[in-house]
């Protein structure tokens, strides 16, 4: 049997630990994961840091730290809560190791030695509080993304990628995969206006750049765009990836932001990495899919705003039920403690119902089969409301222990108990 890999994108350990955001992607795919595998199929769901970063160097440098050692206090910040969520990911990397630093500049020498790695010079957004280049996705009118500073246009010697030269070929093979129509359109219009791609920052919590000499580190875009591939075969010390390890991405989730620098990029590498006998496909991911983003009255949850929700103030399977039907996966909704009040009530009455049993037949199959075309068709928010619709209709009834047990299994997937 063929194995299922689903991806999610992977995090930047904040200090601010995990959002709802986050628990809106990796619950509710481990939901997916997990029904997947009570199908009888097999699930390949890794797991990971992206933990290289300004965000954790500025933080370091203001209050007198190494981001080394913060950044690590983070990861055991956020592995926590994953746990806390009850999902089943498989950590398998941390991009700021050593063991995978390895590979990021192995990747950059390949580069190197075909000729689409070079050093030049050519303005680039500057920012003058962060001190150091930033990336298009990073500037936001024409401001700092991370700090909100104007930002300078600085000419100095950068190594550079030569993405134009596969303009085209990513162009092509837009035709040949399964993601969102306005992603396809995007990544069009991104590439209607490539450059190559600057990957040298002023920085020092990165990869350093392995040229004698060099001070930079590398963009942590470079960093983020093989991870998928290293998942495959994370302890290889010989080669990136075994090629009876590699698996193609099945599915890969993540937000809609992501739509084109980072998964440009990540295919860009995938093709190189293709054409080096790396990996044995083009394209990295056969189909993406965006969540949608979850709101509080109506507005972005932010710090500022004093409006974020964290998931480590909710029951998991409270939590986990309740982000799922706040609405459609790729669309998102507004947070209502309502929700987790009446998903708790669900929860609870199920539970108790289920642990009460006689001798009535439920039909279990047909439950099955309308959670499964759900699950599959990502229409998480409807299949909780069947799960309501079923324990109405069924509640007057003393199931037998071999109907509870099979429905408790196919409630798990939704609202794991502890």
């Amino acid at each position: 049997m063929d194995m299922n890999y689903i991806l999610v994108m992977f995090p930047y350990p904040s200090g601010d630990g995990l959002h709802i955001g986050h628990a809106y992607n990796y619950a509710v795919m481990d939901t997916y994961c997990r029904w997947l595998r009570l199908m009888g199929e097999e699930v390949f769901q890794p797991f990971g840091y992206d933990a290289f970063g300004l965000p954790a160097e500025n933080y370091a440098r203001k209050v007198g730290r190494d981001p080394a050692d913060v950044t690590r206090e983070n990861i055991e910040r956020f592995r926590a809560q994953m746990n806390g969520l009850r999902t089943q990911y498989d950590e398998r990397l941390v991009t700021s190791d050593p063991s995978y630093q390895k590979w990021t500049k192995w990747l950059f020498l390949q580069l190197k030695d075909r000729g689409l790695a070079y050093k030049a010079e050519r303005p680039e957004p500057y920012c003058p509080s962060c001190e150091t280049v930033l990336a298009k996705a990073q500037v936001n009118d024409r401001r700092c993304e991370r700090c909100g500073s104007e930002l300078e246009q600085r000419s100095m010697p950068q190594w550079f990628f030569r993405i134009t030269d596969y303009k085209d070929r990513l162009m092509a093979g837009l035709d040949t995969v399964d993601y969102p129509d306005s992603t396809k359109a995007q990544q069009r219009h991104w590439l209607e206006n490539l450059t190559d791609w600057c990957v040298s920052r002023q920085r020092k919590w990165g990869c350093p750049i392995p040229i004698e000499g060099e001070d930079d580190t590398l963009d942590t875009f470079v960093d983020s765009s093989f991870y998928y591939v290293r998942y495959c075969d994370p302890t290889n010390n010989e080669r990136l990836c075994a090629p009876d390890k590699y698996r193609q991405v099945d599915l890969c989730v993540g937000g809609p932001e992501h739509a084109c620098a980072h998964l440009i990029y990540a295919r860009f590498i995938h093709y190189f990495l293709h054409d080096i006998g790396t990996v044995p496909v083009e394209e990295p991911f056969k189909r993406v899919i965006h969540q949608g983003m979850i709101t509080r009255n109506g507005a972005k949850m932010s710090k500022s705003t004093g409006n974020v929700v964290s998931p480590s103030d909710y029951e998991a399977d409270e939590l986990r039920m309740c982000l799922m039907f706040i609405g459609p996966y790729t669309e998102g909704g507004d947070w209502n403690e309502g929700g987790i009040k009446g998903v708790s009530k669900l929860l609870r009455r199920m539970r108790a119902w289920l642990s009460d049993t006689g001798a009535d037949v439920i039909d279990v199959s047909g439950l099955r089969q309308q959670m499964d075309r759900r699950v599959r068709s990502m229409q998480f928010n409807t299949a909780v409301s069947d799960w309501m619709k079923f324990y109405n209709s069924n509640k007057s009834k003393r199931p037998t222990p071999g109907s509870a047990k099979a429905i408790r299994n196919m409630l798990e997937c939704f609202a794991p108990s502890a």
